[in-house]
């Protein structure tokens, strides 16, 4: 990595006008002509006509001004410090630290220093958003499905996602080689990013579930986010009793706050946490359809072809001979 951080320390053409000029000099042309009324939205024009990522490093030495944009934008902290103003509050960022930026959101970034290493991270394609990574997650996670959109009612709160660096462990060789890939291209760069870019989204989809429900369940004690907290990580062998136990709850009152607050059973939402978990390894593994439903909870193969096929209108086998075709 010696070659890349090299690379992103040296200073750029537009660095040096900021620091001969003492001040922000405009990178895009909505920026050029700021004024207190309107928030610049920058354009996909800086895309080109074939690229459907742009990679760059921020340029340090002067304050960039408040901006929106018509894509997802991920910032990395690749070394060093970053102060952003995001909808209207300041954060601190270290190396490490990601950020994501959806469309609508509003940033500006104070001065980065010398020592200040910060990327953007751009994607053309609209469908790459903050919705659709939870969507990636929201199957395999209860807390997604049905408490999520409760706490995350706001869009001004939920158009932006931190994650701090002592979760992006897995996320930085991924990153670092992509902007290897990126900055000093080769054979096949392109087919290799694509893929990296695929691999770095369901990172950060994973990441984002754990982020997120860590944030819910330490500010909440809630026993219904409790109780989904427990069927997320203990489904195979779960009981309501178990529950109530664990949760120095009623077993009959815990019942009953789940079928208020859900509308279903404490057993039809540990069925779904089953049945979607099974849906998954079939897609995913290549393990036996027996050894999935066992594995998920459900000792009676019957029983579990008749509950997948209502879930989800194809049998077990069904679904993994069409993958397989799909996959040819």
């Amino acid at each position: 990595m010696t070659k890349l951080k090299n690379f992103l320390f040296l200073h750029t053409e537009h660095e040096e006008k900021q620091l001969s000029e003492h001040q922000f000099v405009s990178d895009f042309p909505e920026l050029k002509q700021l004024n207190d009324a309107d928030i610049p939205i920058i354009s996909q024009q800086i895309f080109g006509t074939n690229k459907e990522v742009y990679i760059s490093k921020h340029s340090r030495f002067a304050d960039y001004p408040a901006h929106s944009h018509q894509f997802l934008e991920i910032n990395y902290v690749y070394h060093g410090t970053c102060e952003q103003v995001i909808n209207g509050k300041t954060y601190h960022f270290q190396t490490g630290d990601l950020i994501l930026m959806d469309t609508d959101s509003v940033q500006s970034i104070k001065s980065l220093g010398e020592d200040d290493i910060l990327i953007n991270i751009l994607f053309r394609d609209k469908s790459i958003s903050l919705d659709w990574l939870s969507e990636l997650q929201s199957h395999n996670s209860l807390i997604y499905q049905l408490l999520l959109n409760e706490t995350l009612s706001d869009k001004k709160q939920s158009n932006f996602a931190i994650f701090p660096a002592e979760k992006t462990h897995s996320v930085i060789p991924i990153l670092n080689q992509l902007l290897e890939e990126y900055f000093f291209p080769g054979d096949f760069s392109d087919k290799i990013i694509s893929n990296y870019l695929s691999i770095l989204m369901y990172h950060l989809a994973r990441t984002l579930s754990k982020v997120t429900q860590e944030n819910l369940l330490t500010k909440t004690n809630d026993p219904f986010a409790k109780v989904l907290e427990l069927i997320d990580q203990e489904f195979s062998k779960l009981t309501l009793k178990d529950a109530a136990k664990r949760l120095n709850f009623n077993k009959n009152y815990l019942g009953n706050l789940i079928k208020e607050r859900s509308g279903k059973t404490f057993t039809q939402i540990l069925h779904q946490k089953r049945l979607s978990r099974a849906k998954l390894l079939i897609e995913s593994t290549q393990l036996s359809i027996q050894d999935i439903a066992q594995q998920t909870g459900f000792s009676n193969r019957t029983f579990f072809y008749k509950k997948f096929e209502k879930e989800y209108g194809v049998k077990p086998s069904e679904l993994r001979n069409y993958d397989e075709v799909s996959k040819d």
